[in-house]
C-alpha cells in the first residue's frame, strides 16, 4: 500500500509486504526442489486463502493445518491433500469423515495404540509421529509400539507413513546448528520408516520439517516431504536465531502512538 494511503487505516493494522512474502516463498520452494522433496507448507500462520494462492505459483499443492476449521476452509477453496498435524482425538472423527466424504484426502497423526485402533476403525489415513528431539510427542524409532501401531493401521488400510517435527531447533542459533537438527530429524524419521518396512509394513510417506531445519537441511535422503510454516512471513524469533534477516520479515503492525 502506498504511504499516502496508510493514514486511512484504522490502527492497529497488520501490514503484509507482498514482495518480501513472495521472495520468502520462492526461497524455500527452490531449496526443497534442490533437495528432491515435496514441500508441504503449514498454513496455520497464514490462515489465508490469498496467501495460499501465492504458493507454488498458484498451483494446488499439499498443505498442513493445525485445526479442522483450517482444513475445512482450505478444502472449500480447492485443496484436497491436507495433513492435520495435531494428535488425533476421538471427538474429531465425525468432522474428518465429513471432509473425506466431500473429497478431501485428510491425513492425521498419532503416537499411541489407542489412537491407532480408533483411526483404523474409522478408516482415516494416518502418519505415526516420531520423536526426533524429545520435544513434545511421538515415539522413538526403537520403541516396540511403532511396529504394533503400524500393524493396527495397516490392517485397517490406514497406514501412510511417519512424521517428525524438531521443535527444539528453535532453541539453537545459526545455520550449522539448525543443519545438525535437520539431520537429527531426517535420521530419526528414516530410521522409523526402515523399522516399519523391515516388519513388512508400508511406509510411503517420510515427512520432516520446521522452519529452521527446512532452510538449513543439506541432505534429505530417504525423506519424501518437507514442512514449514512461518517461513512465508518470518518473524523476530526467526531473525534472532539466524534463519532470516530482519529485512526478510514480511509482516509488521502499524499502531498509533497516543502518549509518551
Amino acid at each position: 500500500m502506498a504511504a499516502c494511503n496508510l493514514s486511512a487505516l484504522h490502527t492497529p493494522a497488520l501490514l503484509l509486504d507482498e514482495a518480501k512474502m513472495l521472495r520468502n516463498i520462492r526461497r524455500l520452494e527452490d531449496h526443497a526442489k534442490s533437495l528432491g522433496v515435496t514441500l508441504r507448507p503449514h498454513l496455520k500462520t497464514a490462515k489465508s486463502i490469498e496467501v495460499g494462492r501465492r504458493l507454488s505459483n498458484g498451483a494446488q499443492m499439499p498443505v498442513t493445518v493445525s485445526t479442522l476449521a483450517e482444513a475445512e476452509v482450505f478444502h472449500e477453496a480447492g485443496y484436497t491433500d491436507i495433513l492435520y498435524a495435531v494428535g488425533i482425538a476421538p471427538s474429531k472423527m465425525d468432522r474428518i469423515k465429513a471432509l473425506q466424504a466431500s473429497g478431501c484426502d485428510l491425513v492425521v497423526i498419532l503416537d499411541s495404540v489407542e489412537q491407532a485402533y480408533a483411526v483404523a476403525a474409522a478408516g482415516i489415513p494416518a502418519l505415526v509421529e516420531i520423536d526426533s528431539d524429545g520435544h513434545r510427542g511421538g515415539l522413538l524409532h526403537e520403541d516396540p509400539q511403532l511396529v504394533e501401531i503400524g500393524k493396527i493401521l495397516h490392517a485397517g488400510g490406514a497406514m501412510r507413513g511417519v512424521l517428525t517435527h524438531a521443535g527444539e531447533s528453535y532453541n539453537v542459533t545459526g545455520r550449522d546448528a539448525h543443519a545438525a537438527f535437520a539431520e537429527r530429524e531426517r535420521a530419526a524419521c528414516v530410521a522409523a520408516a526402515e523399522v516399519l518396512r523391515a516388519a513388512g509394513l508400508p511406509c510411503p510417506v517420510v515427512s520432516v520439517g520446521s522452519t529452521p531445519t527446512a532452510h538449513a537441511a543439506r541432505d534429505l535422503a530417504g525423506v519424501t516431504e518437507l514442512r514449514a510454516g512461518v517461513y512465508m512471513f518470518f518473524d523476530l524469533v526467526m531473525a534472532g536465531i539466524g534463519v532470516c534477516e530482519v529485512d526478510d520479515i514480511a509482516l509488521s503492525v502499524m499502531t498509533t502512538v497516543i502518549g509518551h
